[in-house]
């Protein structure tokens, strides 16, 4: 007996190469790529148009498998948040959000994370192994899945559970798979600032694109909160995107998130406006969500100074969006649906 291999996490051409030994005519390995990446399906059962013998033929070679969704909660606001378990029992998180017709789905590279961000719950609960790309793309068609038929439009970002670009290799092949169904002008990967990873990304022939955690605005205090700061410097890491090659249009996106007294202030507006300028860029202001399990002693501020600070930075030229938290009632942020989950454990 031979041990199935999975088609989810595989381009069109290597879908039609796997099953080029076990179709009777060239274009059946085309029309099951399409079933599988455009048309979502869930079983070789749903492959119509394909003879019956065929169907039950590549469900005894090949398999569709996903993760299974062990807990699924919406939000009051419209969101979802999904804890999903993969094939060895390692749990990690996906989030959908509707805006409109529009929805976006928040996908783990992930099971943990080695960063140790001092306000993220996933660095609280530390690192866990690298996804496959049959994982990061299963995550979005269980969600795809489940979607109101309304939406017209999904983009994608890579800001759950994990690094992103701590898994490269692996994030790389589920971009090639997902970017034939969802435009890559429609992917964001999210990274700490790992520079070798931003690198690796500058050099693909075709690119997401590129959000950053910035969170203070000097090299002092991103340290505190972000020990990966040690590793790879601010100085260093603003150096590497300055240099980060844009397509007409596109701009990176600078993550904030406001902690109360420590990266709120007004002088704090005018030194991230100042290390900034000159970046096509836009930044997107995030009130902290405060987890009193995992950080206690950092708190969100007022909303009264979040949007003064988003002000300040729009006064200095800046693009500028309020991340106002969502899913706050099925614990959305990242982490904190599994955490909660481990601590009942």
């Amino acid at each position: 007996m031979f041990d199935s291999i999975s088609l989810i996490g595989k381009t069109t051409r290597e879908i039609v190469e796997l099953l080029a030994p076990h179709v009777d005519r060239t274009f059946r390995g085309q029309q099951v790529a399409r079933w599988v990446i455009d048309r979502n399906a869930a079983s070789f059962a749903e492959m119509t148009d394909l003879p019956k013998t065929s169907r039950e033929e590549l469900a005894l070679r090949f398999s569709l498998d996903e993760p299974r969704v062990l807990e699924s909660i919406a939000s009051s606001d419209g969101s979802r948040k999904y804890l999903f378990g993969l094939s060895d029992e390692v749990t990690v998180e996906g989030v959908t959000m509707r805006e409109g017709a529009k929805a976006t789905f928040c996908l783990s590279s992930q099971a943990g994370c080695a960063v140790g961000c001092t306000f993220c719950v996933t660095g609280a609960l530390g690192a866990g192994r690298n996804l496959r790309p049959d994982e990061m793309v299963g995550q979005y068609r269980v969600m795809l899945r489940a979607l109101d038929p309304e939406i017209e439009r999904v983009n994608l970002v890579f800001m759950g559970m994990g690094e992103p670009l701590l898994n490269a290799s692996n994030l790389g092949q589920a971009l090639d798979v997902l970017s034939e169904r969802v435009s890559l002008k429609r992917i964001t990967v999210s990274t700490a600032g790992i520079i070798p990873g931003i690198h690796w990304l500058a050099g693909l022939s075709r690119r997401p694109k590129l959000a950053v955690s910035l969170n203070a605005p000097d090299q002092a205090r991103r340290v505190q909160i972000m020990p990966i700061a040690h590793r790879y410097p601010l100085a260093e890491l603003m150096a590497e995107l300055r240099a980060f090659p844009l397509e007409r249009g596109r701009r990176i996106t600078f993550e904030y998130v406001l902690i109360r007294g420590f990266n709120d202030s007004a002088a704090d507006a005018r030194a991230t406006a100042k290390l900034i300028r000159g970046i096509p860029a836009k930044v997107n202001v995030i009130p902290l969500n405060e987890d009193a399990d995992h950080f206690p002693a950092l708190l969100r501020p007022e909303n009264e100074i979040v949007n003064r600070f988003a002000i300040q930075l729009r006064d200095a030229g800046l693009t500028v969006t309020v991340r106002w938290s969502r899913g706050e009632d099925v614990a959305a942020a990242c982490g904190q649906l599994r955490g909660r989950q481990l601590a009942a454990r």
